[in-house]
């Protein structure tokens, strides 16, 4: 009955997360300015009893009966996960994580506010604030390297030497690619959709779409926030928030990538809530999912066709004269941009090496927070050929490091990488995958993420659903696409 015990004792702890998520949720999309301090307290109070119930003498005696019974092959999977989970919690005061929660939620409203007006000053006290914390947290771990401590928690297959090496043949792979776009010019010389885009009409067309990617209305919400997020606040309950411009549909990428995280929380498995089999392999794989409806299937020449009409009769006079042919080349448009969230798929991996080397400067070679905005400006006219005018475009423009998650901007890349791998899988896997995308079809592309990945939860490894993670399948996704 060890099993049983543990699965009830974390389901204390599964409503304990639901709470904070809503918490979070509600700070991003709804909660006045205000209450940031009331909410401070409230979410590091709610992070204190969450520690405290994962790594008490009671937790501790549940994980020493548990490895002392005969257990089931899924069982033994569990017990991994969950030794591995208690080793990175326990060496971690609940001190630490209480305060470290206190400090992202004003920082996240400081960087909010900080955005808005282009005032670095404002924000780098609170980002100091955090990455002191990180960098005392990092300590607590035996780790080769300080910032290899910061990936662990979002994807365990890889430290930074993994992630630079792979890197490094990505970004040479790329270049290539680059050189070839940019030598043929029809992903390159073509005429944006103008606005002005009706924000109703956008707002309309996101829910449509992620509606019929299989994102249930019942079970889902879709908000505005100053970034992008998704959040699972229960198996039954999905948030998932985008922003709209008059001046451009950004928005419908960000609801797909959005969607892609939604339903892969969605498909986990439900008798295992609270355990972390009931949770996505990585932030890597989670990635690979929101990545694969995002580009996969948003920006391929099928999906132009089938949203086209839609496209159409919602913008009508930003879609005069463009065929289903011109949407495909708009859709991957492929020149250099100083945002990474309207990035294009050619460059936008740049916009992610760029951060993981800002990272490791922070944490393995100590940068200066004050050096930070010319760190990142010098990087991006060597990566990308531009530079930004203001801190606002640059440094100020990611939620992530507000919300202290040094670590995470890898897994962007690691997911993109698992999706062209994915992706060419998929297509020897499944004959009517062209097919199913053009005539809007998308039940049996779900079914086969639910199948593959979103059921297992955490008892299988990115190398069981790709194999090894490299460049080479990605760059011949990304190849064929936009040279061929």
């Amino acid at each position: 009955m060890t099993v049983a015990k543990l699965k009830s004792y974390l389901e204390e702890y599964s409503y304990l997360r639901s709470i904070q998520s809503l918490l979070y949720w509600d700070m991003e999309t709804m909660m006045p300015k205000g209450a940031v301090d009331d909410r401070a307290r409230r979410l590091a109070y709610v992070q204190g009893k969450l520690h405290q119930h994962i790594t008490g003498k009671k937790y501790q005696g549940i994980l020493s009966d548990l490895s002392s019974q005969k257990l089931k092959p899924i069982e033994k999977k569990l017990l991994r996960e969950l030794n591995w989970d208690y080793e990175l919690s326990h060496l971690l005061p609940t001190k630490h994580v209480m305060e470290l929660a206190e400090v992202q939620t004003h920082a996240t409203h400081a960087w909010a506010e900080a955005r808005k007006a282009n005032n670095w000053k404002s924000f780098e006290p609170h980002l100091q604030k955090l990455i002191d914390i990180k960098k005392r947290e990092a300590g607590y771990y035996k780790t080769k390297k300080p910032y290899d401590a910061l990936i662990r928690p979002y994807d365990k297959e890889f430290d930074s030497d993994d992630i630079r090496k792979i890197f490094g043949e990505l970004r040479t792979g790329l270049l290539k690619i680059v050189a070839k776009v940019e030598k043929q010019r029809t992903f390159v010389d073509v005429k944006d959709l103008k606005g002005p885009f009706d924000l109703q009409e956008q707002k309309l067309l996101s829910e449509e779409i992620a509606n019929t990617f299989g994102l249930s209305p019942e079970n889902s919400r879709l908000d505005i926030s100053t970034h992008p997020f998704s959040i699972n606040i229960s198996p039954q309950d999905q948030r998932i928030t985008t922003r709209y411009v008059p001046e451009n549909l950004d928005s419908l990428s960000s609801t797909m990538h959005e969607v892609g995280h939604a339903l892969y929380e969605a498909g986990l498995p439900r008798e295992w809530e609270g355990t972390p089999l009931a949770e996505a392999v990585s932030l890597s794989v989670h990635e690979s999912q929101s990545r694969f409806w995002e580009n996969v299937i948003g920006r391929s020449k099928d999906f132009s066709h089938y949203i086209h009409p839609k496209m159409s009769q919602r913008f009508p006079r930003a879609m005069k004269g463009v065929d289903e042919t011109h949407l495909f080349h708009v859709f991957n448009k492929s020149t250099p941009n100083l945002i990474r969230v309207e990035s294009c798929e050619l460059y936008y991996n740049l916009h992610i090496i760029i951060r993981f080397e800002i990272e490791e400067m922070i944490f393995n070679e100590d940068l200066k927070t004050s050096d930070l905005p010319q760190a990142w400006n010098e990087k991006y006219k060597s990566y990308l050929g531009i530079k930004p005018k203001t801190n606002r475009e640059g440094v100020l423009q990611d939620s992530h490091w507000s919300g202290g998650s040094f670590g995470y901007f890898p897994t962007y890349t690691l997911g993109n990488l698992i999706t062209g791998s994915l992706y060419q899988k998929m297509k020897k896997e499944m004959p009517n995958f062209s097919k199913d995308i053009r005539a809007g079809k998308f039940s049996a592309i779900l079914q086969y993420l639910r199948d593959n990945i979103h059921q297992h939860g955490r008892s299988i490894s990115s190398k069981d659903i790709v194999g090894e993670v490299s460049a080479t399948d990605y760059l011949k996704y990304l190849d064929e696409k936009l040279t061929s």
